[in-house]
């Protein structure tokens, strides 16, 4: 059998059916898998080709062990089996050729579908405890690392001090209650006053009048006339001047009341004086930083201690300013916490008003100096998703969130 021949029982070989229309099935997608799907295919094909190729060196060997050319070292027949050898190699290069690059391509799209950061950590609130008075410290209730609940008692100042205020300022109020009352009764005399001294002017201007029609008929004398309207005016000025007094006994009222509420003022602060030696917290959480001590002598807004609250925690990550072009609030987060080893589900609350180092006490100045361009970090505020255990976290703790980027 000649080369000719050989190669064209080669392509007259029967093919199935069956993967004949598996091939014409295989969907033309740029997918992974369907890239896979297709070399795979190629390559079972290729298998049945060699089996097929083998078969007929077996059937040409026989023919030509008759032949005298058969000794040959560059017969056909022994030329073709390195040449399919040849072949498989190629496609088999071929193969992983495009497998990696199709998986190239796919692990580089997995790369830019998130942005991380190991510059991250756990944030809460850190409440300080301090006083609004001064005292002395006469009971700590609570120690570091202890759980405390909201309002429970954290520190006693010595309020004997404040109990005796409470009572001046007690007494102070009964007296100008004392004093109001006084003068609410001198108004109501006042009054009585004015009406006694109109009842009398009346009875004078009366006289008047009748002792003018009687000089007029020279039935009195110029004198009692005389008498008795000097005596009508004299009423009338007793009028006034009772009226005064009495308006001056209104605005004494005014006055002894005001002096009642700066009393009932005095007492009201001196009762929140004595409120405030008893400290409690603020909210739950855990204590930390204690510096009170027994018999120490404190000051108003001097700290004693620390609260963290425990129920309210959040992820703060400084991402550079070239990872936030795509990142947006709402998107999934994926953060893993070194010290319990493992994730948690959260998602992008906010996004930064500025760069970190603008809230430094001595921010940059870049307009004065020598410029070096650095990339800027910004804090992005993550918080945890509902319905996770989140007892085990502490605020400070290193985190390395995770965002997914839509």
């Amino acid at each position: 059998m000649d080369m000719n021949e050989y190669e064209r029982d080669v392509e007259e070989l029967p093919t199935d059916s069956g993967e004949a229309d598996r091939e014409s099935s295989v969907p033309k997608d740029d997918s992974l898998q369907d890239a896979i799907r297709r070399l795979r295919f190629q390559l079972e094909r290729l298998e049945a080709v060699q089996q097929t190729l083998q078969s007929h060196e077996v059937d040409s060997a026989d023919e030509s062990s008759t032949d005298d050319d058969a000794d040959l070292p560059n017969s056909p027949a022994e030329r073709n089996p390195a040449r399919h050898r040849s072949l498989v190699r190629v496609a088999l290069v071929a193969i992983v050729a495009v497998v990696l690059g199709v998986g190239g391509i796919q692990f580089w799209k997995y790369l830019q579908s998130y942005q991380d950061t190991d510059d991250a950590e756990i944030d809460g609130y850190l409440d300080p405890i301090s006083t609004r008075i001064n005292g002395t410290v006469s009971a700590v209730y609570v120690d570091n690392n202890k759980s405390v609940q909201a309002g429970q008692l954290l520190l006693q100042l010595d309020p004997r001090d404040y109990q005796v205020a409470v009572e001046q300022a007690n007494a102070q109020l009964a007296q100008a209650q004392a004093d109001l009352n006084s003068a609410r009764q001198q108004y109501v005399s006042a009054v009585a006053t004015i009406q006694q001294a109109e009842a009398q002017n009346y009875l004078a201007q009366r006289n008047a009048q009748r002792y003018t029609e009687l000089v007029k008929l020279n039935v009195v004398s110029q004198s009692e006339y005389d008498q008795y309207y000097a005596t009508a005016r004299a009423q009338d000025a007793t009028v006034k001047v009772d009226e005064a007094t009495a308006a001056s006994a209104q605005r004494t009222i005014a006055s002894k009341e005001a002096q009642v509420q700066a009393a009932q003022a005095a007492l009201d602060q001196a009762k929140l004086n004595l409120s405030y030696t008893r400290i409690t917290a603020p909210a739950g959480g855990v204590i930390g930083n204690r510096s009170a001590q027994l018999g120490q002598r404190v000051q108003p807004g001097q700290s004693l201690m620390a609260l963290t609250q425990m129920n309210n925690l959040w992820v703060t990550a400084n991402f550079k300013e070239t990872q936030l072009a795509h990142m947006r609030p709402g998107e999934p987060v994926m953060i893993h916490v070194d010290a319990v080893g493992r994730d948690y589900k959260g998602h992008v609350e906010n996004m930064p008003g500025a760069t970190g180092s603008l809230y430094d006490l001595l921010p940059p100045e870049n307009a004065t100096g020598n410029y070096v361009k650095i990339v800027q970090r910004l804090p992005v505020r993550i918080l945890f998703d509902g319905r996770q255990d989140l007892s085990q976290l502490r605020p400070g703790m290193s985190v390395e969130p995770k965002v997914w980027l839509r």
